[in-house]
Formats: C-alpha cells, structure tokens, sequence
C-alpha cells in the first residue's frame, strides 16, 4: 500500500492557515510540519528530496529549486501573522525560529520555536488529521483551505459558517463581488473536494433575499476502501486503557472488536467515550447482541447524572467551613465523614488552594493529560474530593 503522509496536528494548528500563501509554499510547509511530527530535539536536519517529495514539488520556472523555494517559503512563515485565540485575545508566534541549508550534504536544517512542539508532538484529541498526499494535489489555494477546514470538523461531518467568516478563513479579497466568489472560490471547491468528501454537499443558507451562511456536509471518507486496505487509527493511551479494560468484561470482549472501536471513536468525543466505556465494563451483565444495542447502553453511561451530597456544617463558624457538593460514596469511594475531609475544612484558603492544585495534579496524571479542558474542569469537580483526599493522605 502506498504511503499516505498523514499530517495530526493540535487544533491549535489551525491558527497556521495561510490564506496569503501560495499553494506551493503551503504544500512545502505542510511537508515539513509532517516531518516534524513526534521529533523532540530543537534542531531537524531533513532530508531536502524526502521534502520535496512529500509536499508533491515540483519547480514551476527556470529558475526554480527546491531549496529556493524553501527559503521562500521559510521567510513567508517567518514573516506571516501566525495567530491562536486565547479566552482574552491571541497570541501571535513564529513556528520556526532558524533555517539552514546545505546544499552539498542534500540537506536542510529547522529549529522548532520550542514553546510550540505541542502542535505537532504527542498530541492527544481533540486533533485533526490531514492526508499531505490528497493535500497536495488540490489545484485551488482556497480548495486546500476549505480542505483544512472540512478535515477539523470530520467527526460531524457538517459544519456551517457565515459567508463573512468563511471569506475571511479561506483569504478571499474584499473585492469579490458574489459573481467572482461563486466562480472563482465555491466552483473550484465543488469540484475539488468531493473526491476526498463523500457526497460532500454545499448549502447556501439566506436570510431574506441575502445568502448569509454557507452550509457544507458530507458523509464520509473510507466507506469505498477495499477489504485489503487499511485504516490505521491512533488513540490517546488514557483511551485505549478503558477500551482494554472494557474488554475485561466478558460480555463485552466479542462485540468490541477494532471495527467497532473505529466507528466509536469517529461518532463520539475522546471524553465521552471514556465516560461510557467505565459504565459499560460496570454495567453490563450479559451478552450485548449487536453494535446498535452498544450504543444505546454506551449513551445511557454518557447521559448518566452523578449524584451529589451537600454537605452542611452544624454550626456556622468563620465562613470558612467546606460546604460544597461532594460525590457520593457509591459513586466516587469518598465517606462524607472522613476526619481528614473535617480537618481540611478548617484550613486557611491558602493551604486549601494548594491542596486544591496538588489533587488538580494527581487528576490530570490519572487521565493522561497536560491542562484541564473545560470538559475536565467539570469531571475533576465531581471528583474534587477524592482527590484532596489522596493529598491529605500523602499520594504523590
């Protein structure tokens, strides 16, 4: 089977768009983002005819070389107002921060700006996948854009944007008018992306006589793969751990074969999943007859709500008294009269904030995870307590 160049990437990454770079330069940068790909050291020496032949070069004048057209490439990333959204504004970067080459050795050398390896190593879900060979092929600077687009939001198969938003993503001039935006932007696309999209449809939503937002849908990528080809899926470790364990439970062993774990991990969220593979390997008793009863128990362990107990001091002292929820017994192993909890509850906020960060920590190392996402915010709450306990009985 031929190579496929996949390119997993942090969402983050889709702050590099590079609307006012050519397709060239944009097939060059991919090209060597996927050779960065898992590499720890600052400084990459890579091969220039490897390069070349991933980002599918080819010299378009006289003049033209590969490594020209890599320092060009290099000075506009270098130069481009490379950006990601932060809750309270953006931070702009440079991906690169040195380029070399040597010609004579066949060689070129990148040095990564190293608060931004994250991008491209060990990158845990959400992230995007984008397949350098299809990538590269594409004849439209906006088709490779809107590729990039489409590819983030893969799992729904949908996404809708309002036409300024889109314009703006895909690097359209403001002098388009909607003749020259249908013909030389959308038409293009259509044409473009239903090879890689299947049944890749675009809507044009109106609001009033005005087409306000643009509605594109599809149905998937691997249905056509013949039976000897192969699908290659990647999963964060944390998540393969609850499918291993999943398995465990005897009922479960036959139905969660790699096929199915593919189709669970294209319908639902990293998070979800984890949440409803601990309910089905607790709950589940007997065989499981099919991939759609599965699925109905999985999202019953999904929906499920946790129970709480509020906790209410006898006497009101100096305010101080810990008086949020804390998980049940049966739910989270956590007794509600634990001494330690009591103890903890008369501490001043400044050791409680410490003890409070250090169970962040032991949470975080638990599910495998760097940061807690709002999505973690809310998990580690409910299980807040179980936590502060494991510190106040001196787990590290």
């Amino acid at each position: 089977m031929s190579e496929k160049f996949e390119l997993k990437h942090h969402k983050d990454f889709h702050g590099i768009q590079l609307q006012d770079f050519n397709v060239k330069d944009r097939n060059l940068i991919f090209a060597l983002c996927y050779k960065l790909m898992e590499q720890e050291e600052d400084v990459i020496r890579l091969d220039v005819k490897e390069v070349a032949r991933i980002g599918n070069y080819k010299p378009t004048k006289a003049k033209d070389n590969i490594y020209k057209s890599l320092a060009e490439a290099y000075n506009r990333i270098k130069n481009a107002s490379i950006c990601i959204k932060k809750e309270n504004g953006i931070k702009h970067f440079v991906l690169f921060t040195v380029f070399e080459t040597f010609e004579d050795a066949g060689v070129i050398e990148i040095e990564v700006n190293k608060n931004y390896r994250y991008l491209l190593n060990q990158v845990t879900a959400p992230f995007t996948i984008q397949n350098l060979i299809e990538y590269t092929k594409l004849n439209s600077g906006y088709s490779q854009l809107t590729y990039s687009i489409l590819r983030q939001w893969d799992k729904k198969k949908n996404i809708e944007l309002d036409v300024d938003t889109f314009r703006e993503k895909i690097g359209v001039p403001k002098s388009y008018d909607t003749s020259n935006f249908n013909r030389q932007v959308l038409k293009p696309i259509m044409e473009e992306l239903p090879q890689y999209f299947k049944n890749l449809k675009l809507e044009k939503i109106k609001t009033g006589r005005k087409v306000t937002h643009l509605k594109f849908t599809w149905t998937g990528n691997n249905a056509d793969l013949k039976e000897t080809d192969k699908i290659e899926l990647e999963i964060t470790q944390s998540l393969n751990s609850l499918f291993e364990k999943a398995k465990k439970n005897r009922f479960l062993t036959d139905i969660l074969l790699d096929k199915n774990i593919y189709k669970l991990t294209e319908m639902y969220e990293e998070d979800q999943l984890k949440k409803g593979l601990l309910y089905l390997y607790k709950q589940v008793k007997k065989k499981v007859p099919n991939f759609t009863y599965l699925i109905k128990v999985l999202e019953t362990g999904i929906q499920e709500q946790e129970i709480e107990i509020k906790v209410v001091p006898d006497q009101e002292e100096d305010g101080s008294i810990f008086t949020e929820s804390l998980v049940s017994e049966t739910k989270q192993g956590v007794n509600v009269e634990n001494p330690l909890l009591i103890a903890y509850a008369n501490f001043s906020e400044l050791i409680k904030n410490e003890i409070l960060e250090h169970a962040k920590q032991l949470y975080l190392k638990d599910v495998n995870m760097k940061n807690l996402t709002k999505q973690h915010e809310k998990y580690f709450k409910a299980a807040e307590k179980q936590y502060i306990l494991k510190v106040l009985n001196g787990e590290k």
